[in-house]
């Protein structure tokens, strides 16, 4: 697990350099070979540990359909956002059957949703005040729906680390929180502030921090 774990990281530190070296080719091999990784290791882990016929399923389609993500985002960004917003949706609804799973109920994790909807209140009236600085264009409602999958999968991680601590569930929230953050980055960058070699590093380091730490939490 060290030697996967060093190779992955090793991988994500090139990747902060080939994202925007204007190589597809090696652009793409270097995220396929994490995306591969996470995925891997994430079957690997399923078969050892669950059973086919359980909530666990689940969490595999989250990873499967973001594996599709990763791949497609390459070079079709509104296919990419597509999975990704089926494996958002997907990582949302398992993370809050894990906590109804361990004793919540409705009224303790309702403020998941209030949340995630007063961060998509706060996009909307931001996207219709300053149309000069969030320049969506045809985007803008795709966007939308798209940031209310993030928004409410990003939540809900935040309550496993609140509610379920010191257990690997709050590494699979700190996992979700960081993919949350991620999209918000890229979102920044891709119609805010153009061309941001900042910004898309950051969203690469916390995008695939956030997925290794979620496939690491199945392993304990």
């Amino acid at each position: 697990m060290s030697l996967f774990i060093a190779v992955y990281l090793a991988a994500l530190f090139c990747y902060l350099f080939t994202r925007n070296s204007g190589n597809k080719l090696y652009r793409s091999l270097n995220k396929y070979l994490m995306a591969t990784m996470y995925l891997v290791l994430a079957f690997v882990m399923f078969f050892r540990h669950y059973s086919f016929v359980s909530y666990q399923t689940l969490l595999m389609a989250a990873l499967i359909l973001a594996w599709f993500g990763d791949v497609f985002l390459v070079f079709d960004f509104s296919r990419g956002g597509d999975f990704f917003l089926a494996g958002n949706i997907c990582f949302a609804l398992y993370e809050q059957i894990v906590l109804v799973d361990n004793g919540y109920g409705f009224k303790d994790i309702c403020w998941i949703w209030i949340v995630a909807g007063i961060m998509l209140i706060a996009f909307i009236l931001a996207c219709h005040f300053r149309p000069d600085l969030f320049r969506l264009g045809k985007m803008r409602w795709p966007m939308t729906f798209y940031l209310s999958s993030i928004f409410t999968h990003g939540i809900t991680g935040l309550a496993l680390m609140l509610m379920l601590p010191g257990t690997s569930y709050a590494m699979m929230g700190l996992g979700s929180l960081l993919f949350m953050i991620s999209d918000m980055i890229l979102t920044t960058y891709k119609f805010v502030l153009d061309n941001n070699i900042w910004l898309i590093r950051a969203n690469s380091l916390t995008y695939f921090t956030g997925l290794l730490l979620i496939v690491l939490s199945t392993v304990r």
